[in-house]
């Protein structure tokens, strides 16, 4: 059985998007040693102070920043990686240096934040045929990228975020079957993880079966998955929601991602 024992993908205080005082690393461990997990990351939003074009809202929000949760407090059974969530805006543009990799242990890759229009998404995108395209397309240009690729997770494939003018449903309907399949077929292959955001899940609704079905191509082309909660306060940090989508996609613990 796949476990549900880990969370690669939450939020502390310095999130700028987190407001709950209690999600500090300490609070955090200890909500998760009572549930017996066995691996936790830190993913709080980054931009590299190296790379152009923050936004006005992510400027702050630099490696510097994010060390300051350094030392992240370790558990008797459990560890707590230092990782990041970064910001990819097509083309070359992602908001963590290849280079600065190293100085983390997992990196999370937003591609589908399109809320930031005139960052992450360009104008005149605005149907959800045209999201469906820029959706693929940044997924197969990011691959081309030159990254230390077995660190890295595909954060929340199927966020609402994507298009709120309807429902994340309404892109994945649209996303093209067989350049999604070598997309993950590439992503298998280079060792990525692909996320299973719960949030996500949870806002999928009637749509569950398209949301699924999306994340079974990434199944049969032999992707690796990873749980998440992308918590930003600290009653969001259960993710047992996840269980009835584990067992639709069939997975075991052959199918997960773990953090080297």
């Amino acid at each position: 059985m796949f476990c549900i024992d880990h969370d690669l993908h939450l939020h502390s205080t310095l999130s700028k998007c987190c407001h709950d005082p209690a999600m500090t690393p300490e609070k955090i461990l200890a909500w998760a040693e009572k549930q017996g997990y066995r691996t936790l990351c830190l993913t709080n939003h980054l931009w590299d102070g190296d790379v152009p074009g923050a936004s006005a809202w992510y400027a702050s929000q630099d490696i510097p920043h994010l060390r300051e949760a350094l030392p992240l407090p370790q558990g008797e059974n459990l560890r707590f990686c230092f990782g990041c969530e970064a910001e990819y805006c097509g083309g070359d543009k992602l908001s963590l240096r290849p280079e600065h990799f190293d100085g983390f242990d997992f990196v999370a890759i937003a591609v589908n934040h399109m809320h930031m229009k005139g960052l992450t998404r360009p104008e005149g995108v605005d149907t959800a045929e045209k999201m469906a395209e820029l959706f693929t397309s940044r997924m197969e240009q990011l691959l081309k990228l030159p990254f230390t690729f077995r660190k890295v997770g595909l954060a929340h494939l199927n966020i609402h975020h994507m298009f709120r003018e309807g429902t994340a449903a309404d892109v994945l309907r649209l996303c093209d079957k067989e350049r999604w399949s070598a997309i993950f077929r590439d992503a298998a292959e280079k060792g990525i993880g692909i996320e299973l955001n719960a949030s996500a899940f949870a806002k999928a609704g009637e749509n569950m079966t398209v949301h699924l079905d999306f994340f079974r191509l990434a199944k049969k082309a032999g992707c690796r998955f990873y749980c998440a909660s992308d918590a930003h306060k600290l009653d969001a940090l259960e993710i047992s929601s996840l269980r009835p989508v584990i067992d639709a996609l069939g997975l075991t613990e052959q199918d997960r991602y773990v953090i080297l």
